[in-house]
């Protein structure tokens, strides 16, 4: 993709053109971030509420009906269920288990494990499993193909 960046005057207004074949998840990102600044989810640190960034998010995970968000400095709970932040989050997102959604900027390599799965080693070191059944959809967005 060419970028092209024009410097304008102060008393000139600022714009933003985007010349596209189709309209997709990444220029719908794009756009959403233009428009709005970057997305934040609210988390919780006991009972301060602390806004994240969602480039700051490694993964989020589902315990004992409880929804967290890790970071690479913290963990925080957040007041949504894992299908509502499917929604809410962008194509940097992935669902790698019922219980995890992660965020694939933030994996550092990933190799195949155990009954079919894969290991994904994040940039922080910690390791997380994409069960068997994400898989697929796994390797198409990485453009390895279905299976």
């Amino acid at each position: 993709m060419k970028i092209t960046i024009e410097k304008i005057t102060e008393k000139e207004k600022e714009e933003a053109l985007l010349r596209i074949t189709e309209m997709t998840p990444d220029v719908q990102a794009a756009i959403s971030l233009l428009e709005n600044g970057e997305q934040v989810l609210i988390g919780l640190r006991g009972t301060e509420r602390v806004p994240c960034p969602i480039s700051k998010i490694y993964y989020i995970e589902t315990v004992d009906e409880k929804t967290f968000l890790y970071t690479k400095a913290e963990c925080l709970e957040v007041k949504h269920k894992l299908y509502e932040l499917e929604g809410i989050l962008d194509q940097r997102f992935f669902r790698c288990s019922k219980s995890m959604i992660c965020n694939m900027r933030k994996i550092r390599s990933v190799k195949a494990g155990e009954n079919s799965r894969l290991n994904a080693t994040l940039l922080n070191g910690e390791t997380l499993i994409i069960t068997r059944s994400y898989v697929p959809e796994f390797k198409k967005r990485l453009g390895l193909g279905g299976k």
